[in-house]
C-alpha cells in the first residue's frame, strides 16, 4: 500500500537521515473505495434482470442419438436452428411430408456440412421429424404457446 522512502534532512550543519513508509491521504482510500463501489452498482443496475432463452439448436451428429437434444420445446413463433457439423448431407424432414394425405409443416431439403437449416413460425404442436438420407436418424420439436424449458435446455 506504501512505498518506502528514505529522507535526508539538514538542519544547523547536522544531516539526518530517516526511513519510513509513505502513506496515501487518509481521505484518498476512502474516496477510491466509494468510486468503486459506485461503479459497481451501476454495472449491476444494467445487467439484465430477466433470462431470456437462447434460440433453441439442434446438432445434427453423426452417433447415437444423431439430434442433440432429440427432443426440443421452443414457444410458438422462436426460430429453432439444425447446424450440421458433420462429414455428410441431411435433411430435416417432418413426417406428415412422407403420409399421404398429411400436412407437410417443413422440409429442409438437403443440409449441407457445415450448413445449417432455421425454421420459425410454427403452430403450437408436436412435430415429429427424421433425416430422409438416414431414416435411422430422428427427433421431435414441441411447440407450446409459452416457454417451457425440457431437462435437456436447463
Amino acid at each position: 500500500m506504501g512505498e518506502s522512502y528514505k529522507q535526508t534532512t539538514a538542519s544547523r550543519g547536522e544531516i539526518k537521515e530517516s526511513y519510513g513508509t509513505m502513506r496515501p491521504r487518509a481521505g484518498t482510500t476512502m474516496k477510491t473505495r466509494m468510486l468503486i463501489a459506485i461503479l459497481s452498482l451501476g454495472l449491476f443496475a444494467a445487467w439484465p434482470t430477466t433470462a431470456t432463452p437462447p434460440d433453441p439448436a439442434i446438432i445434427i451428429d453423426s452417433g447415437s442419438p444423431y439430434f442433440v437434444p432429440k427432443s426440443a420445446t421452443v414457444p410458438r413463433g422462436a426460430p429453432i436452428t439444425w447446424d450440421n457439423p458433420t462429414a455428410t448431407d441431411h435433411t430435416i424432414t417432418h413426417v406428415g411430408c412422407l403420409q399421404a394425405g398429411s400436412t407437410c409443416a417443413f422440409d429442409s431439403g438437403v443440409v449441407r456440412p457445415s450448413g445449417n437449416f432455421t425454421l420459425s413460425g410454427l403452430a403450437s404442436g408436436q412435430y415429429p421429424y427424421l433425416c430422409r438420407i438416414h431414416p435411422i436418424m430422428y427427433g421431435i420439436v414441441t411447440v407450446t404457446d409459452s416457454f417451457a424449458p425440457t431437462p435437456s435446455q436447463l
